[in-house]
């Protein structure tokens, strides 16, 4: 992504055990004046170089932009968000399907398809089918992997919970707040929460975007545990103390257990992050660190290391495996592409895209 690689990233969705788990619903609030543009179209037909297109005109315009890579294509963008403008760019279509809730009000549909030949289309609608029917088998086998993969994970993260004194790291989490934590403000109110993802299972493996971090926070707090329960414990403590203390947050998901627990809670206000560390997501920080083993009867965890080991070994195995298959689906993709580029009208598209790069270039600037 050239430059852009320079912007925050974090994913909106992510390949969890459950299936594909979306924030693109909460990822922007119609009420507190935003201005979302969602894309509609097929594969290949210009949906993310548009996105990209945007990311530069809205860098220009907001120091606050970040950008968020498609799970399944990371070379690819499904979203760009300019915090400071309100103003979202983002792929409405499959698997995180957005529709305007208040038309025109709040979002405006970008209508991609209605520039593509539908009869070259329909020319092509058996191998359309079958590459279609193919992406979506292999995208379901690598979701069984993953499934597999979180529950082994899960019953490490029980056998750890059993070993720890999760009150005592609850109670540790909430203190730290509120010495980290001064006031928001007088009468502010509770803090907002926006949910966004760090990492996540892709076809390049697992991916951890630690830079975002850097961009985001000059301080961490970091959590070292390889098994999520006494971190899981420290943050959701976290999260309550900032959210009532008035600061809003970004809470990061645990991808292989996106309903359960938070990896990370960023304050941007406060250049402040509270972050996990574990076996697949690496620090190499100086921060201050927080080890799961002030909380954890270390010689009952010992008696569990047999089946911790196995769990961890196979896991690994699983999500490797489920990367090759998203490779593959994503090879795919790129075949069904082919069917679309040839059949898209450029110019149109060209001309659409340009119309709303000019709303945007008509916005006042949000740079300090």
């Amino acid at each position: 992504m050239s430059d852009l690689n320079k912007l925050p990233m974090f994913f909106l969705g992510a390949n969890a055990p459950g299936g594909f788990v979306s924030a693109f619903g909460k990822a922007y609030d119609p009420a507190d004046g935003w201005r979302v543009f969602i894309i509609k179209g097929g594969p290949g037909t210009g949906k993310s170089t548009l996105m990209k297109r945007a990311a530069q005109l809205l860098q220009e315009k907001d120091d606050k932009v970040f950008v968020s890579p498609c799970t399944g294509d990371p070379w690819s963008l499904d979203a760009v968000t300019a915090e400071t403008l309100k103003v979202m760019i983002l792929d409405g279509t499959a698997p995180h399907v957005v529709e305007p809730r208040y038309p025109g009000a709040s979002e405006s549909l970008v209508d991609l398809g209605s520039c593509w030949d539908g009869e070259k289309l329909r020319q092509n609608r058996l191998e359309i089918i079958k590459a279609s029917k193919e992406n979506k088998q292999l995208h379901e086998r690598a979701g069984r992997y993953i499934t597999a993969a979180g529950s082994l994970l899960k019953d490490s993260y029980r056998i750890a919970a059993e070993c720890t004194d999760l009150q005592k790291a609850a109670r540790f989490g909430a203190g730290l707040a509120r010495r980290l934590l001064p006031a928001a403000g007088k009468n502010k109110g509770p803090g907002k929460e926006t949910v966004r993802f760090l990492s996540g299972v892709t076809p390049k493996g697992l991916m951890y975007f630690k830079d975002t971090l850097s961009m985001y926070c000059d301080r961490l707090v970091i959590l070292s545990d390889d098994y999520g329960a006494a971190s899981g414990a420290v943050l959701e403590a976290v999260r309550l103390t900032a959210l009532e203390a008035g600061w809003d947050i970004v809470a990061c998901p645990c991808p292989f257990a996106p309903e359960e627990r938070l990896d990370h809670i960023l304050i941007p206000a406060l250049g402040l992050g509270f972050c996990t560390e574990n076996r697949y997501l690496k620090l190499d920080r100086d921060d201050r660190r927080i080890h799961a083993r002030r909380f954890t009867d270390l010689a009952a965890l010992r008696r569990r290391k047999q089946r911790l080991t196995f769990n961890r070994r196979a896991a690994r195995e699983l999500l490797q495996g489920a990367a090759e298959l998203l490779a593959e689906a994503k090879n795919v993709h790129d075949e069904l592409e082919r069917f679309y580029i040839d059949a898209m009208d450029f110019d149109k598209v060209n001309a659409m895209g340009q119309r709303v790069l000019n709303e945007m270039e008509r916005l006042p600037s949000a740079k300090e």
